[in-house]
This record gives structure tokens, sequence and C-alpha cells, in this order.
């Protein structure tokens, strides 16, 4: 049974469609995470689900029950929002004890749960202060302590790291990630950073302009992207998407061209081919296309090295050293098999390509 269902949902604000008939369903052990830029309809999502919104059309359900008229209160869901919403007059620790308060949790059971989730969170300190007296990203968390401690439904997260630090983001990310094998029932996560929802998610609903363009496993998303917005949205460098043509069993790309072995015989005079970064291979000697080195960003454990491809540029990711200089002419050679082939319209082509 799905636990949270959308079945063509519309919602429109003016002239303007937020949501435009979007369908999935939501398992109640997934960890499911609307990605995509600002103003694709992610947030608009997560508060239909909360109520927050009511859909011009279309159904919406939790746990088997239409929920699609029903105020946030009688929905038990439970959302952390990206601006805090905390109580003013209350300190830290009523603000997360809050629901439990309200629903009667005995005092004991208060006190221990706050202590666990503040703790966890690195709030256990700022539990007599109030929400002026902290920061923002210390705010952030309370908010999020405050949705964790309770035991909903559904958890909506809406951003809700956005506001801190960048240690103690992974920190936080790591208890979302603990927290999330203990909780047993579904989170639904809005964010626009790609490494958030790959490293927390089960699932992943790609939007753009409204629409959901893929709905997959991060290693599905990854691997095989179904459109070009998914392919270059996802990925650091994202996917190089190159226009190229496919004829004869060759795929030319400006004045270049190497052979593709695939299970398709149709040819496309207007197409593109996608390859991400780590799946291009660089010899001094012999490839697929010739290129020139344009830059070589060292990071660490891994280099960035821009390439010259005709018309083109191309970025290669490679893990060791770079036996390579700026304005040095190479061969690169693509890992056939991970090859993408994009149509006209920027939808993969379906089809095979052998190693």
């Amino acid at each position: 049974m799905s636990w949270v269902e959308f079945k063509n949902v519309v919602k429109k604000f003016s002239d303007v469609t937020a949501v435009n008939n979007v369908s999935f369903s939501i398992e109640k052990n997934d960890f499911f995470t609307l990605l995509g830029p600002s103003g694709c309809g992610k947030t608009t999502t997560l508060r239909l689900i909360a109520g927050l919104e009511i859909p011009d059309e279309g159904k919406i359900l939790i746990a088997d029950q239409d929920v699609t008229y029903k105020l946030p209160k009688e929905r038990n869901v439970a959302m952390v929002f990206q601006n805090y919403a905390l109580y003013p007059h209350m300190t830290v620790k009523e603000n997360i004890s809050y629901p439990l308060v309200v629903r009667k949790v005995q005092r004991q059971e208060i006190e221990k749960r706050v202590r666990f989730v503040a703790d966890s969170l690195q709030i256990g300190q700022l539990l007599d202060r109030y929400p002026q007296q902290i920061s923002g990203g210390q705010q952030q968390r309370v908010a999020l302590a405050r949705a964790m401690i309770q035991t909903p439904s559904v958890f909506l997260l809406d951003e809700p790291l956005s506001n801190l630090d960048a240690k103690l983001r992974l920190e936080a990310r790591s208890f979302l990630k603990h927290l999330y094998t203990e909780l047993g029932t579904a989170v639904v996560y809005v964010t626009h950073d790609q490494a958030e929802a790959m490293a927390l998610s089960t699932k992943i609903a790609v939007m753009d302009n409204g629409s959901i363009r893929q709905i997959g496993s991060p290693k599905q998303i990854y691997d095989q992207p179904a459109n070009i917005f998914v392919a270059s949205f996802i990925g650091n460098p994202p996917m190089n998407i190159v226009p190229c043509k496919i004829s004869n069993g060759h795929c030319l790309i400006g004045e270049q061209k190497f052979p593709l072995q695939t299970s398709w015989e149709q040819e496309y005079q207007d197409a593109y081919l996608g390859i991400r970064p780590e799946n291009i291979q660089l010899d001094p000697a012999h490839g697929d296309l010739h290129a020139q080195v344009f830059v070589i960003e060292p990071l660490g454990v891994e280099t960035i090295i821009t390439l010259n491809v005709d018309d083109h540029q191309l970025k290669c990711l490679v893990f060791e050293d770079v036996p390579f200089a700026p304005g040095d002419r190479i061969w690169i050679k693509f890992k056939r098999e991970k090859i993408h082939i994009f149509d006209k319209n920027g939808e993969k082509v379906q089809g095979r390509l052998s190693s």
C-alpha cells in the first residue's frame, strides 16, 4: 500500500501553474526527496501534502485516507519550515516539546525525548534560551528537533539544513539518515542540493517547471537519466552534454567521429551525447577523439580537467596524478557502456550501447 499518493494533482496561483498534473506514490519506508531548482514547484508540492495548500485538481492520500480537503491538523504530519516558524515567547525546550505537550504526553517521557533530540543536534546547551537569543542556524536545528520529537504519519522537511554551516550540515545530515532508519514512517524532503538528495534518499523526484521529470533511486537518477535536464542537474561536475550526429554506426562530434556499438538502427541528425566526467579516459597516444587540455583544477583527492574538443568543452574527472599541462594535445576515450544519447527534444534514446 502506498503511504502517500498524489493523483494528477494541479495547483495554480493566478496564471502560474506551480504543480502541473503531478502523480507519484511514496511507500512507508521511503525517504522521498523532491529535488530541483528554485521555483520548480517542490515546496508547493510539500505544502499540498501538509494541507497548507489545497489542489485545484487531483487527489492526495495519506495512509490510504483521502486528505485532499482535510485541515493540516487532521493529517498527522510534522513539518519543518525553511523559515523556522518558532514561537518567540517560548524557550527552546518549550518549542521542541510543544507537540508532545498538546498531546498530553507524560512529562518524564517529554524530558527524555527533548534531551535526546537536543543532544543529537548539538543544542542541549540552548534549552533555556529564547529563539531571539540564538543564531539562525541554531533556530533551524530547534525547528528540526521539534519535528523529530513527534511520531507523525509523515515527516515533511523543507530545506531544513539550508542555514547550517558546512560542518554542522554534514553532521545533521548524518543524524537525519540515522534517525530515518528508526522512524518507521515516510520522510518527504525538499532540497535544491543534489548532494543532500543523493546521500539521504531512497527515491528522488527531479522537478522542473511544475512537473516531475524523473523518479528513481539515487543510482538510477545518476546512472540512467531520462532526459538532458536530469542528466545535467545531477552530478558535480554535471554530465557533459555535446551536440552530435548518429550515422552509420558512428557518433560525429564536430569534425571528428568514433564508432558506436548500439542496439538501435535509427540515425539521428540532431542528437546529444551525454557522458559523465569520470567516464572519460585520457591517453597521449590513441582514443576516440582528439582534444586539447584547457584547464587543470587539482582538488586534492580528485582533479577536474577541462578539454577543448573542436568547438566544444568537456570536463574530465580523474583520481590520480595528471601527467599533462594546459595546451597539451591528447586523446580521450569514452567508456562505451556509460554513453547516453538524447534526441533533439532532450529525451533519452532507448537502446543499449555495448563496450
